[in-house]
């Protein structure tokens, strides 16, 4: 597998596109978050549906989270964006026996309460309308060798473009507060918060 780097020029770059690509990308971004994770690392878990998702988490840490960022990505696809790895991006690979080195790699980035670790358990970009989101699994074995303090966080990121040319997005965060942490559980939350974002979606 591929371990994350963070070096200072590329860190300081996708914070700056991040910030600019979604503005020009995107009429209005609103982030709407109102956890805190000051002492608490954080396991972030969002819906995959474009191109941006990597950028939109960024932002959203830069902007409310402020811990260090690592994000999963597809080990083949990691090897082609290799300047991605310099800023957190880390390689699981599907079907091959480095998915536990990744797995329990991610559980290890957990032990540093400041620390953030992004994932799309779906493993693919999907279309935002499909229902339910299957999450594929592993969630419970980062978990499991994880410490009890680790926080849980889902992001929803919703797009529309009313009478606008470019989009409106709308990112919603909240908290699990399941106790039960295996990846059925944790999914049948995750669909219960996408359809409640679904429906708070209006114009603004």
């Amino acid at each position: 597998m591929i371990r994350a780097r963070h070096i200072p020029f590329f860190v300081r770059f996708f914070s700056w596109y991040s910030k600019n690509g979604l503005k020009r990308f995107f009429h209005r971004v609103d982030f709407l978050c109102d956890v805190d994770v000051s002492r608490s690392p954080v396991l972030l878990i969002g819906n995959h549906f474009s191109w941006w998702d990597g950028f939109i988490a960024f932002r959203l840490n830069d902007l409310m989270l402020h811990k260090k960022f690592h994000v999963m990505m597809l080990e083949e696809q990691l090897k082609g964006r290799m300047f991605l790895n310099k800023a957190g991006a880390y390689s699981i690979k599907r079907g091959s026996r480095s998915v536990i080195d990744s797995l329990s790699y991610t559980s290890s980035l957990l032990r540093d309460r400041d620390n953030l670790a992004v994932i799309y358990p779906q493993g693919e970009i999907t279309s935002m309308h499909r229902r339910p989101v299957v999450f594929e699994k592993g969630i419970d074995l980062i978990l499991k060798d994880a410490p009890e303090e680790v926080m849980i966080l889902f992001y929803v990121a919703l797009p529309d473009w009313f009478s606008e040319q470019r989009p409106s997005l709308t990112v919603r965060v909240t908290s699990y507060e399941g106790k039960e942490r295996s990846t059925a559980a944790i999914e049948n939350a995750f669909n219960a918060f996408i359809d409640y974002c679904i429906t708070l979606q209006k114009p603004l």
